[in-house]
């Protein structure tokens, strides 16, 4: 999915690979790697995503972060104000 995507884009926004090279400090050789299936490492693909102001998530899958509270705050009503939520370990499970 990086390549199709990266490749989107690098066509959309009209950006060459030794472009986006530069400004990211990501060697040329290692994004036309990428657009070939080539996987990279997590810093470089960061430092990308942070580029084209996308997340690394969107820019490896296609999708976008799952928030992990979203599906919790979707089943219950919230009304305005402030809220604290906390989470602690209460025990060990047992199998």
């Amino acid at each position: 999915m990086l390549t199709e995507v990266l490749r989107k884009l690098l066509d959309e926004r009209g950006i060459s690979i030794a472009e986006i090279a530069r400004r990211t400090g990501v060697p040329k050789s290692n994004i036309h790697a990428w657009l070939q299936g080539a996987s990279p490492s997590v810093d470089q693909l960061d430092r990308v995503a942070q580029y084209f102001g996308v997340s690394m998530e969107y820019l490896a899958f296609g999708r976008e972060a799952q928030d992990p509270f979203s599906k919790f705050f979707d089943q219950f009503e919230v009304h305005r104000g402030e809220y604290e939520i906390s989470v602690r370990k209460i025990g060990k499970r047992n199998k």
